[in-house]
Formats: structure tokens, C-alpha cells, sequence
């Protein structure tokens, strides 16, 4: 249950950051966006020795990614 909670808060901070590079600064959007993102980082920080789960699981996404586009290229 743990790991679980730690993938998708590690994934909602993700989609929290990229919201803050997208909006408008300091209006009222990034703000509740800035909010949301520190006190999603709550989660990840007490997951302790679980973090390592999600960390593997974007390298692993990552590299498909990277093998997918140069088969596609190739």
C-alpha cells in the first residue's frame, strides 16, 4: 500500500512541477499549484526506503522511451 501511495504521489508532484513551469507566475493557479506540490512532497518523503520503487520505474519508462524512438527512427 505504501509503494502505491509513493508512485502516484511521486507522479501528481511530477504533473505539480510541470503545472508550475506552465502557468502564468504568481496568479492565483500557481499558487494552488505550488501549495499542492508542497505538501504533495509529504508523501515521498516519508516513504523511507520505498522511494527507490518509482525512481526505477521512470528510469525504466525512460528507457523504453529512448529504445522505442530509435526503433522507430531506424
Amino acid at each position: 500500500m505504501r509503494a502505491t501511495s509513493t508512485c502516484r504521489a511521486s507522479v501528481t508532484l511530477a504533473g505539480l512541477l510541470s503545472a508550475l513551469a506552465l502557468l502564468p507566475r504568481r496568479t492565483l493557479p500557481w499558487w494552488a499549484a505550488a501549495a499542492s506540490a508542497l505538501f504533495t512532497t509529504a508523501v515521498p518523503a516519508f516513504a523511507g526506503m520505498l522511494l527507490p520503487i518509482p525512481a526505477a520505474l521512470a528510469v525504466a519508462a525512460r528507457g523504453f522511451v529512448a529504445y522505442a524512438g530509435r526503433r522507430r527512427a531506424g
